[in-house]
């Protein structure tokens, strides 16, 4: 369980490190995008709030999976499952944050180049 913790807390540093980031090298109007699960339901927030939005959504992720995997909700589930659950999970996100931000780098479509 506490390497579980330590993995997720690097991962939770590491979209905090995505969003310092983002902050120095994004354009000041950059818009990056923050989507429910598909392209179609795609919001393209502000950079200020795009930045902010995807270390929140990672820590939600680690609050709830975190008190979930630690409750008797999983006291039926394998010990691998409850160890592996919320890294995988942050590091999805992570991922998520990390094209995004590739993505407002490279700017919207409708933009001149």
């Amino acid at each position: 369980m506490t390497v579980t913790l330590v993995i997720s807390g690097v991962l939770m540093l590491g979209m905090l490190a995505a969003s310092g980031y983002g902050a120095v090298w994004l354009p000041a109007g950059a818009r990056i995008p923050v989507h429910c699960g598909s392209a179609e339901h795609c919001y393209l927030a502000p950079k200020r709030a795009g930045l902010v939005i995807w270390p929140v959504i990672g820590a939600l992720a680690f609050a709830v999976l975190g008190a979930v995997t630690g409750s008797s909700l999983a006291s039926d589930w394998t010990a691998g499952v409850r160890d592996v659950i919320t890294p995988a999970v942050l590091c999805v996100a992570l991922g998520f944050q990390v094209g995004a931000l590739i993505l407002a780098g490279r700017g919207s479509p409708g933009e001149a180049g």
